[in-house]
């Protein structure tokens, strides 16, 4: 099983990623959530999770500050940025190096692609 770590600040937002992954992935994946970075921090300290997928404007700690933090302490991880309101973010992480950027609202066929590619989830296991 797979574990995933959602980021955002915004209550709805997080709700609808989650949604959108369980409806999909169903029993091949864990999902958590944290309202922030600090929060997001202090998960990944106490677990593993194969993709982060993290808002970029958020209170306390920053999406790319986030980022960056799990690039240098959790390697192994990948990251995938949505944003709402600042497009340069989205760009400015994706140099950063990760493995994909998403406006909100998220183009829903095109972020669970994405999902099941960084987390080689073979496309026949699809329901």
């Amino acid at each position: 099983m797979k574990k995933i770590l959602v980021v955002d600040d915004n209550r709805l937002e997080r709700r609808i990623i989650m949604h959108i992954l369980h409806e999909y992935f169903q029993n091949e994946i864990f999902v958590d959530e944290a309202p922030e970075g600090l929060s997001a921090v202090h998960l990944l300290s106490r677990s593993t999770y194969d993709l982060v997928i993290t808002d970029l404007v958020m209170p306390k700690l920053e999406g790319l500050e986030l980022i960056r933090k799990i690039k240098s302490t959790y390697p192994s991880s990948q990251i995938i940025a949505i944003s709402g309101s600042k497009p340069y973010y989205l760009y400015l992480a994706k140099k950063i190096g990760i493995a994909g950027i998403f406006t909100k609202p998220v183009d829903r066929d095109r972020f669970l692609f994405c999902v099941q590619e960084v987390l080689k989830i073979p496309f026949e296991k699809r329901a």
